[in-house]
């Protein structure tokens, strides 16, 4: 078989806890996913016609005819922006929270999906055991973002658009060195560190009441469970 490579941008987004759900609420939740990760590529531009995605049971494979960048900012504010939405009416342990993957490289389809070291790569990546924990430690997260050694050496550590170079943490995950990632957080909180949610970050933060209203702020960050001028 003949296969013809071509450069691509890819992202893999997991569920966390997925097993704990019913398949009911795995469906339900698979639908917020789906509504959350469409508005975060369209923000990014990165239309239908330049993105095919692939379903993962209780996640999705994204893999963009573009480079990496758009997948870095904005789409993981974005997506950490919708899943605030949605998880400010629910309970706490309802909450959709996911684990998001990127990498780049050299990919080839064929009639049964993706192939390719790359694609190997941002899978293994995204589901690490300390990428896990670092989400678990985050419990105010909606989602942790693990980026591949060569994603940050190309491009995070140079610190292109709105990317804060700071904010990713060094990872050695099951052999592998990652990096890491938690929206609202100044830094991830990686093991046996604790975790440092930001108090004062500047730019756009979404903020969510307990009763599911939004707003905007420039430099608040509020827990999507913690209510003001309301009862509980």
């Amino acid at each position: 078989m003949t296969l013809e490579p071509v450069s691509r941008a890819i992202l893999v987004v997991d569920m966390e806890k997925s097993s704990e759900r019913t398949d009911t609420g795995k469906a339900d939740l698979r639908a917020v996913l789906y509504r959350v990760l469409h508005d975060a590529l369209d923000a990014a531009d990165l239309p239908a016609g330049r993105r095919r995605l692939d379903d993962l049971g209780d996640g999705v494979l994204a893999v963009a005819d573009s480079e990496v960048l758009p997948l870095l900012d904005p789409l993981p504010d974005v997506v950490s922006e919708g899943l605030a939405r949605h998880n400010a009416g629910v309970r706490a342990e309802a909450w959709l929270r996911l684990r998001l993957g990127v990498h780049f490289g050299l990919v080839a389809r064929d009639e049964h999906g993706w192939v390719g070291d790359a694609m190997t790569t941002a899978f293994r990546i995204v589901n690490g055991a300390g990428v896990k924990s670092v989400l678990k430690a985050a419990g105010r997260a909606q989602s942790v973002v693990v980026v591949s050694d060569p994603v940050h050496d190309a491009v995070v550590r140079h610190g292109y658009r709105g990317i804060r170079p700071e904010s990713y943490g060094k990872l050695v995950d099951e052999g592998r060195t990652v990096w890491v990632r938690v929206p609202g957080y100044v830094q991830p909180p990686l093991p046996g560190d604790a975790p440092k949610p930001t108090g004062s970050a500047t730019g756009k933060v979404f903020n969510a009441y307990n009763n599911g209203h939004v707003f905007n702020a420039d430099t608040m960050n509020v827990d999507a469970r913690i209510g003001f001028g309301g009862t509980s």
